[in-house]
């Protein structure tokens, strides 16, 4: 959808409509949709597509977190706050957004178009674990716009981790400063409305918003079921998280000029 063409009464600005391209164009340049097709096809198709086992399931999950966090590590917001506070940033919502934004993912590489798709995360999440996410996967807005809007705004919440911090919570450099993440989410909760109202009827926007929160909670009570009740996913969660502190990956996008592009 081009969202140049609004008419008179829009209700997005010129900076409103930067602001929207330079999200769709960051998330769609760390993507790795393509990357997850083409292992899902050299997979399915090759002679050893009968002995998927847990790293491969693991693989997949890491190139959805991977490129998430690339995402959010380009955005202006995230790059003026202090390292400290990247860290924690991302042990407060990693969990929430991981699980939001992969189902997402999942969803746009086709892991549950074809029962064989599936089989490439059934060693990690057992078939009830995948039916629920197929069903999640299957009532999630189809508006991909508006989805990169939530998925940035989600990021910068005071807390969408949902789980006691184990032991980090001295570490916690948002502790006392979550108004500092405050003045980005608001800016991007309220980009989503008006991107709603420009394109939608008023009562459909309603509507649509209301669903996506529910769909947002939804989602989020599923994550945090997930995590208790599976091991594997519980430990993988738990090493990204050590790993946040330890790697120089919240560095890695600082020069990529994605954000404010001619």
């Amino acid at each position: 959808m081009d969202l140049s063409d609004g008419d008179n009464n829009s209700h997005l600005t010129a900076s409103d409509h930067a602001l929207i391209s330079n999200i769709v164009f960051a998330f769609d340049a760390f993507s790795s949709v393509s990357q997850v097709r083409r292992t899902i096809e050299t997979v399915t198709t090759s002679a050893s597509s009968l002995q998927y086992d847990v790293s491969q399931s693991l693989g997949i999950i890491s190139s959805f977190y991977n490129s998430l966090q690339s995402f959010i590590s380009s955005t202006p917001d995230y790059k003026v706050l202090t390292r400290a506070e990247q860290c924690s940033l991302f042990q407060r919502n990693m969990l929430g957004l991981l699980c939001i934004g992969g189902m997402y993912l999942m969803r746009e590489s086709g892991i549950f178009d074809k029962p064989e798709h599936e089989m490439i995360l059934l060693p990690l999440y057992g078939t009830e674990v995948l039916q629920r996410a197929k069903h999640i996967c299957q009532q999630l807005n189809s508006d991909s716009t508006l989805f990169k809007l939530m998925l940035v705004a989600l990021a910068f919440s005071s807390n969408c981790y949902m789980l006691h911090n184990r032991g980090n919570i001295d570490k916690d450099s948002l502790l006392l400063g979550t108004f500092r993440l405050l003045g980005s989410q608001n800016v991007y909760v309220e980009l989503m409305w008006k991107y709603l109202i420009h394109t939608y009827d008023f009562n459909i926007a309603v509507k649509k918003f209301s669903t996506l929160i529910k769909q947002l909670l939804d989602t989020l009570k599923f994550s945090l079921d997930l995590y208790e009740n599976n091991q594997m996913h519980q430990i993988f969660i738990d090493d990204t998280i050590e790993q946040i502190e330890q790697s120089s990956i919240l560095n890695e996008t600082a020069g990529v000029p994605l954000w404010g592009r001619k």
